[in-house]
């Protein structure tokens, strides 16, 4: 998968200014002019000098050409159109060649010469000049063609009546690649018949992006190009992973686009459909459809051996790519057409690219069309402090990938659940630990680069995570974790079964049913059913002492008393079950644990998290946007010493924080192990102060009751989820109850809680805890910084990433789903 490859950052770079350059002479486009070609020049010439051995260092070949490169490539692509064009087109060839990993499958003479002179060694023989040549004339040929099309036909492409023709055009090419493929494979040809499509399918590439180049010519026609532009990245990025599959797999962005172009009509005639019983049907069809392909490849193993027992061989199908995510996204779309919420988008090109587009194609977030179609139509600017966010959130994703997920996966997680017994009590729940820490840290960094990669491109995709393990009870962990599939269940599933409506065991039903579903949504197996039970009768049993628990007097007296009551509830089960359960297995034994400690912990979360009456908001000591760095050292005389160092103090704070930060960093190559922990805990202390400080000493004072009270609800809500996840991360019933029985042995050992592990774990409890304010200081600081200073912190991050990284790579946990 592109995504977790070390090319991805050179396929979005190029994508970048392949869509910027679709946006040419935009008035906000003002700021990248300067760098669009001449970073893509410098490079190439950079690339160049290597291959002539010219330098040993790259970063000395770009910084020796990149100022001459910069002004004569500005210069010509400011000038000339042509020079647009056959930069666009090379991009385009960057972005097709980092996906068929063959230079020599590139069709056209700009990215054939330029591409083939970097990644070859040696030179051409004259039989294959002469087959390039023929090739390139075609390819030049079908460019000319299609830019043309492109600036004289886009107006009629982009209405109505020509996006109609172009679903048509859609489906028929679909039936012919179906039919080819089910007459190759019945002749047991398929590879080589693959193998001969495949050779053409840049052809394609140069057709649909030259029609892209051309309508960007034109100020009409722009917004179909710069969509154009972004179909064919996202297309390519998903086929970047059918493309190393066996067999049809290698179809299966055609199965994908099938499924698409469907959705499409059925939104269509869903909309225009009167008749109740008609749209129903429509909406029963594009349901049937989209979940019928998703259980085909998910669900037929799991139900045809593991639930019905059938007399049939398993299939043993590879799971496509993002299957889950897609589905719901498109589902989501003719529900809510369905629901009169949002009119039926007459643009498939638009529709295609919302399902398909490539920074959250993968493993979301699950994004609505209600989100997302209003911005391909509208294509909302580019701009540089949103891109420079961007940036900064795709570092963060990076450093909890690479330094954090990675590292606690390799060093203890995945050594501890392949076999549990060989390790103590003690390790096993620095294990299960660990795992909480690596999935979230894994899938909010496959998030935090999603979003990061969207907004520098200047879309808003949102939120999938807000610090879920700060939750003080299971319902607030759903509105934390995962939020796009949540809510999705919440609309879709929870709401459409009767949501809250009704006596309250309906409830608590629905609740559990929809967490049942949701399991088996990550996967095909009983432990993700499991999973979803526990979340799901948690979820019912927490709403249940909820309701009797509310924040009056009255509520507050009824909760101490069923406090105690499942108090004595628990007491005396604990008792039965060391009576008459001491020799029973270990399910029944697990069953009967969680029946009476569960009412128990439902009601200390539900009591402990009840919320307050808010304090009287405090003064703000500092503006939003911080203190200039100047201004930190620079005393007012008429402000008293006192009020002049509360107000710089969050900031002094914070640079302390940057400091130590550093320190931790020198540490780590330094190798003084002993200091690793306590510079982590300095460097998270300075970050919660300064919060402290800036949101005032009263309301800490008027909350500290309540933050603590809170903090233990948090810690039980903890335990419970990590509970959920030792089923989610077993690979089988015996290897999550292995991992429950070691637990319970008692042993200390540690032996294999090597430094390097610990402070990952500690590291990352850190980073969960961390001071919002300090957070967005620090964005806004980098965002701040001239583009000169972003470079080099960039750089440096960088750096440090490559020494933190491992040889191994790990793909995104949630790749899997």
């Amino acid at each position: 998968m592109l995504f977790s490859n070390p090319d991805y950052p050179l396929f979005l770079i190029a994508v970048f200014f392949l869509y910027a350059l679709a946006r040419w002479g935009a008035p906000q486009l003002a700021w990248i002019r300067v760098a669009v070609v001449g970073l893509v020049g410098s490079v190439g010439l950079a690339l160049a000098a290597l291959r002539a051995g010219i330098f040993d260092d790259p970063l000395i070949v770009v910084f020796l050409v990149y100022a001459l490169v910069a002004v004569v490539a500005i210069y010509a692509v400011a000038r000339w159109a042509w020079a647009r064009i056959a930069v666009m087109v090379l991009l385009g060839d960057v972005v097709f060649a980092l996906v068929a990993k063959d230079p020599g499958a590139l069709w056209d003479p700009i990215g054939g010469v330029v591409i083939r002179l970097v990644a070859e060694e040696g030179g051409w023989s004259a039989g294959e000049v002469g087959r390039l040549a023929a090739h390139w004339a075609i390819g030049v040929a079908v460019l000319a063609g299609a830019l043309a099309v492109g600036r004289r036909c886009g107006g009629w492409i982009a209405s109505g009546r020509g996006e109609a023709w172009i679903a048509r055009g859609v489906v028929i090419a679909l039936a012919a690649v179906g039919a080819t493929v089910a007459l190759a494979a019945h002749g047991d040809v398929l590879d080589p018949a693959t193998a001969a499509i495949a050779s053409y399918g840049h052809l394609v590439v140069l057709l649909v992006l030259g029609v892209a180049i051309g309508a960007t010519r034109e100020p009409a026609h722009r917004r179909l190009g710069r969509v154009l532009v972004l179909f064919v990245a996202s297309a390519l990025f998903y086929q970047a992973w059918a493309s190393a599959m066996p067999g049809p797999y290698r179809y299966l962005l055609a199965l994908l686009l099938g499924t698409i172009v469907l959705d499409y009509y059925l939104g269509i005639w869903i909309e225009r459909s009167e008749a109740p019983a008609r749209r129903k049907a429509l909406v029963i069809v594009s349901v049937c459809s989209n979940l019928g392909v998703l259980f085909f490849f998910k669900y037929a193993d799991f139900f045809s051996q593991d639930v019905l027992h059938l007399p049939v061989r398993r299939l043993h199908l590879i799971l496509p790519a993002g299957i889950s995510f897609h589905t719901f996204q498109s589902l989501s779309y003719t529900i809510d057409v369905y629901r009169r919420r949002l009119r039926a988008t007459r643009s498939v090109i638009s529709f295609a690219t919302f399902v398909l587009f490539f920074p959250q194609l993968v493993a979301g977030p699950i994004v609505r069309a209600q989100d997302l179609l209003p911005q391909l139509t509208e294509l909302p600017p580019l701009q540089l402090e949103a891109a420079t966010a961007g940036l900064f959130r795709i570092v963060v994703g990076l450093f909890k990938k690479i330094a954090l997920a990675d590292t606690l996966a390799l060093a203890l997680v995945d050594r501890v659940f392949e076999a549990p017994e060989r390790f103590s009590a003690l390790e096993v729940i620095a294990a299960v630990y660990g795992y909480a820490l690596q999935i979230y840290l894994d899938f909010s960094a496959y998030s935090d680069i999603a979003i990061g990669s969207a907004q520098v491109l200047g879309f808003t995709l949102p939120e999938n995570f807000r610090t879920p393990y700060r939750a003080a009870n299971l319902q607030e962990f759903w509105r934390r974790w995962h939020i796009s599939l949540s809510t999705w269940l919440r609309d879709y599933l929870y709401i459409t079964l009767g949501g809250s409506q009704g006596a309250p065991w309906r409830t608590y039903v629905n609740l559990s049913l929809t967490m049942l579903l949701g399991g088996l949504w990550h996967g095909a197996s009983w432990t993700f059913v499991v999973w979803g039970a526990l979340h799901g009768f948690g979820l019912a049993v927490t709403r249940y002492f909820q309701r009797h628990a509310e924040p009056d007097e009255r509520g507050a007296r009824r909760g101490g008393r069923m406090i105690a009551v499942c108090a004595g509830i628990a007491a005396i089960g604990l008792g039965l079950h060391r009576a008459l359960l001491s020799d029973a297995g270990t399910w029944p034994q697990l069953v009967a644990a969680w029946l009476y400690l569960t009412p128990l912990w439902a009601v200390l979360t539900a009591w402990l998290s009840r919320e307050e009456p808010a304090p009287v908001a405090p003064m703000v000591l500092i503006a939003d946007e911080g203190l200039p760095w100047r201004a930190l050292f620079r005393r007012d005389p008429e402000a008293p010493a006192a009020r002049v160092l509360r107000s710089r103090l969050p900031e002094l704070l914070r640079l302390a924080m940057c400091a130590a930060a550093l320190g931790f960093l020198a540490a780590l190559a330094w190798e003084p192990s002993w200091t690793w922990i306590p510079l982590i805990a300095l460097t998270w202390a300075l970050g919660i102060a300064a919060d402290a400080v800036e949101r005032g000493g009263a309301e800490l004072r008027v909350r500290l009751a309540i933050y603590a009270r809170r903090a233990l609800s948090v810690v039980l809500v903890f335990q419970y989820v990590c509970l959920a996840w030792v089923f989610f991360r077993a690979t089988s019933f015996d290897n999550a109850l292995g991992v429950l029985r070691q637990i319970a042995g008692g042993e200390t050992d540690h032996a294999n809680l090597v430094p390097i592990v610990t402070v990952a774990l500690v590291t990352g409890f850190a980073c969960h805890l961390f001071g919002d304010g300090s957070f967005r200081w620090l964005r806004r600081r980098f965002v701040g910084l001239p583009p000169w200073a972003q470079g080099a912190l960039l750089a440096g991050v960088a750096l440090v990433l490559r020494e933190l990284g491992h040889a191994k790579i790990v793909p995104f946990i949630y790749f899997q789903f």
